[in-house]
């Protein structure tokens, strides 16, 4: 290519903003637009104004040089629109293109619907939270657990013996004693499964003086697919004659079961080798062991700074160090090494547990309602990359006090 020659061009979209109404009226060959080009000799870039008759005659079959006042023909109209048409489809199908593959690979997909990062975790990570509770709790407990922290969940009931018309209520057969609270987990789970496994893709559940936070535990959940086995809460150890890495989740801060490990257990619940079929024995216990017998993994929820982000206390006694002892059985039983300090809890909490109605309230004020008239810490909205089965890792305990 000879030294000076240049690529120049005016734009479609230049054309149509200037004389795209104006079709069939008399084009002055002289209107035009400034284009910059790159001259190839100097390397610099260059303007130039360029004119219909330099530019856009040529395409429509005119020869370079139009006598003035040509008017646009059937012919040039017809060239132009297939030109324009193309053009548009083009964009159209490139737009269409690049918007699934945002969709496809971009985690900050909230932002092309519009929505808060809180908003797609409740439209991707869906939630059912079941609450145990009885009739004796339902206005001192239940109806607080409702009005705070229950109504992000997906879906909520609250299993125990008796309606209640401020609550989704479960009619449970069981009765209403502690010694069966094993029984009334199998019952409870199992009409889920047969009831409502469509509704969501987890499952939690919880007590009547449990405090959850939802947003925290979908972020958490993000990565594993719900038709992966697998459930997570507080890890406890098991004790006695047990598989090292058999551990299961404290009942009171809840646990939170995937779809297909809702499956597994409503399966193979029954199976008296894997699972007790009394209704006695601590329920957490009792639920740790029959999953485990099933092959549901017990999942590590643990933040990326090993912190923990289910408590089986309230988060008074989780921060203040000096009030507990250090042979507190907390420290004794947690699989994973668990501290009483401030560095052991994670800044993403996902449940707390002994939270009285009062405090429920109080907690929900400070995670949704407070502001600070300070520069906050800016936290990007990124979601956690999606997991596939083969991927899980669950790391061994590393408690060593016995």
């Amino acid at each position: 290519m000879k030294a000076g020659d240049r690529w120049r061009h005016l734009s479609v979209l230049q054309f149509l903003s200037y004389r795209f109404l104006a079709l069939g009226r008399y084009v002055p060959r002289e209107v035009g637009v400034a284009s910059d080009y790159l001259d190839i000799g100097s390397g610099k870039m260059k303007s130039e104004y360029i004119t219909l008759e330099q530019s856009i005659y040529p395409a429509l079959g005119g020869g370079g040089r139009p006598n003035p006042g040509q008017k646009l023909t059937t012919t040039h109209l017809i060239i132009l629109t297939l030109i324009v048409g193309t053009l548009l489809i083009t964009l159209y199908g490139y737009w269409d293109v690049m918007m699934l593959t945002a969709r496809a690979t971009d985690p900050l997909t909230a932002e092309l619907r519009n929505e808060s990062l809180a908003e797609q975790l409740h439209r991707e990570v869906r939630i059912l939270c079941w609450v145990l509770t009885t009739p004796k709790y339902h206005k001192s407990r239940a109806v607080h657990v409702m009005r705070t922290w229950g109504k992000r969940c997906n879906k909520i009931y609250f299993m125990t013996s008796a309606p209640d018309d401020e609550l989704p209520t479960v009619l449970l057969k069981k009765p209403d004693r502690y010694e069966v609270l094993w029984g009334k987990t199998k019952e409870a789970f199992t009409y889920l499964y047969e009831h409502k496994r469509d509704e969501a893709d987890w499952f939690l559940k919880a007590d009547d003086d449990t405090y959850v936070f939802l947003e925290n535990m979908r972020y958490m959940l993000y990565p594993y697919p719900a038709n992966t086995s697998i459930y997570f809460g507080f890890n406890y150890k098991m004790v006695g004659d047990h598989p090292k890495n058999e551990t299961y989740m404290s009942g009171g801060s809840g646990y939170v079961l995937s779809r297909e490990a809702l499956r597994t257990f409503v399966e193979g619940v029954n199976d008296p080798e894997k699972c007790r079929q009394e209704d006695n024995n601590p329920e957490d216990v009792e639920m740790g062991k029959c999953l485990f017998n099933l092959g549901v993994k017990a999942g590590d929820s643990r933040d990326s700074r090993l912190r923990n982000r289910f408590y089986p206390v309230a988060p008074f006694g989780a921060l203040l160090s000096g009030d507990v002892a250090l042979d507190f059985w907390l420290y004794k039983y947690a699989y994973y090494n668990s501290r009483s300090c401030l560095d052991c809890l994670s800044d993403y909490p996902v449940a707390f547990h002994y939270v009285s109605s009062r405090q429920l309230y109080v907690y929900d004020y400070f995670s949704y309602q407070l502001q600070l008239q300070l520069p906050g810490r800016e936290v990007p909205e990124v979601l956690p990359k999606k997991l596939r089965d083969q991927d899980i890792v669950i790391p061994d305990g590393d408690n060593t006090v016995v």
